[in-house]
């Protein structure tokens, strides 16, 4: 399974908006009824997983007084559509019998709500219509994509260290073109996020456009909805 992909099938997220309670609890083991719930109840590193992805989950409803609650609401129901679709259809990427996949793609989601870079995660808009998203990697980790298609499309090096914090308040990332390979150029961008916002200064030609300015956190939306436009 190539992790994340499965993420841009968003099923039922409707029905998962309704239960924020239940996703912060995680599995019940006790009351477990599907053939996937029971393969994670069996298994002590996915019931381990299952565990911090609700604690992760829960905390983050409630950062800066729950002001990016709905957000969070929404990602995580786009990821459990997708994970729960595993052993219904193709949508789930794994199947029931390929353990290592399901416990990889849960490491993975553990990871992205435990990263210090959460909280910021998610789709910016500019008010000229440039888009930016920022997505959470295992600790502090993350990655940037600002775009205005057709013709606007960066995204962060594909390397070790491209995108990195500058201290406890901005983040600095070198940029590439849309498959993250270098530009001609050089291109760094530098972020301030506030909780609803990220300021962007740039530094280098940036293939010839620019991507500073205000971007506006958008509450409705979320990197799941970018995955097969852009990935």
């Amino acid at each position: 399974m190539t992790s994340r992909v499965a993420m841009g099938f968003v099923l039922a997220i409707g029905a998962a908006l309704l239960a924020p309670a239940a996703q912060a609890r995680g599995i019940d083991c006790s009351k477990a009824t599907t053939r996937l719930d029971k393969i994670i109840c069996a298994d002590p590193q996915m019931r381990e997983y299952d565990g911090r992805i609700a604690t992760a989950y829960a905390s983050a409803l409630t950062v800066w007084n729950g002001a990016i609650a709905a957000y969070v609401r929404r990602d995580q129901a786009a990821w459990l559509s997708a994970f729960r679709a595993i052993g219904v259809d193709d949508n789930g990427g794994c199947t029931l019998d390929d353990r290592d996949c399901i416990r990889a793609e849960m490491l993975h989601r553990t990871e992205d709500v435990e990263s210090g870079t959460y909280v910021h995660s998610g789709v910016y808009l500019a008010a000229d219509g440039r888009k930016l998203l920022l997505t959470p990697r295992r600790a502090n980790g993350y990655a940037l994509r600002v775009f205005k298609l057709p013709d606007r499309n960066l995204a962060s090096l594909d390397e070790e260290r491209a995108a990195l914090w500058d201290g406890p308040n901005a983040m600095v990332a070198k940029m590439g073109d849309a498959n993250g390979a270098p530009l001609p150029k050089a291109c760094t961008l530098r972020l301030v996020p506030t909780p609803l916002a990220i300021a962007v200064t740039q530094t280098g030609a940036c293939d010839g456009h620019s991507y500073a300015g205000s971007y506006r956190r958008d509450l409705k939306q979320t990197l799941a909805d970018y995955q097969l436009e852009l990935f």
